[in-house]
């Protein structure tokens, strides 16, 4: 049976319903810690795709928005992720419970593809790496967080109002 097959995310109840495997649910384990670790330090250059620049062109506006949204971001961020990690033994998702998920997978792809230099532009750099390339991990781990997002919100897309 292929790994694909098994449904993480399913309707049942008019709930999502979380039921990742083991090794899913282990992954899942270490890298939100480390996500959170990351947006508690706020100086990594990777955060930077998780709130770029409303106002590029304008250093003084930016500084006042940054100063007006960048905690409630950072609470809102760090509460998604506990909610993921409360549930990935298994949990029914409400909609704000699909969100807070979908929200920290989003969060946890974007900061790989800037640790892969990966851009909305074109360029794909993991079709370059080989399987002895250090960055082969970090980039299995995106495919793999990019699937489960994907199946995530197509669940969602399925059940939920408009």
């Amino acid at each position: 049976m292929s790994v694909f097959r098994h449904h993480r995310f399913r309707w049942v109840d008019n709930v999502i319903r979380v039921d990742l495997p083991t090794d899913e649910q282990d992954l899942l384990r270490t890298v939100l810690p480390q996500l959170r670790e990351m947006l508690m330090a706020a100086d990594d250059p990777a955060l930077h795709r998780l709130s770029p620049p409303s106002r590029p062109d304008d250093d003084e506006a930016e500084a006042t928005y940054r100063g007006m949204v960048d905690d409630d971001l950072l609470i809102q961020r760090l509460e998604a992720i506990e909610v993921v990690e409360e549930g990935i033994d298994g949990v029914d998702l409400d909609e704000d419970g699909v969100a807070a998920w979908m929200q920290s997978l989003n969060a946890l792809r974007l900061v790989l593809a800037a640790r892969l230099d990966i851009d909305i532009l074109g360029h794909d750099p993991i079709a370059d790496l080989d399987d002895e390339d250090p960055l082969m991990p970090i980039a299995a781990l995106y495919e793999w967080l990019g699937f489960l997002l994907g199946s995530l919100v197509d669940e969602a897309m399925d059940g939920f109002d408009d």
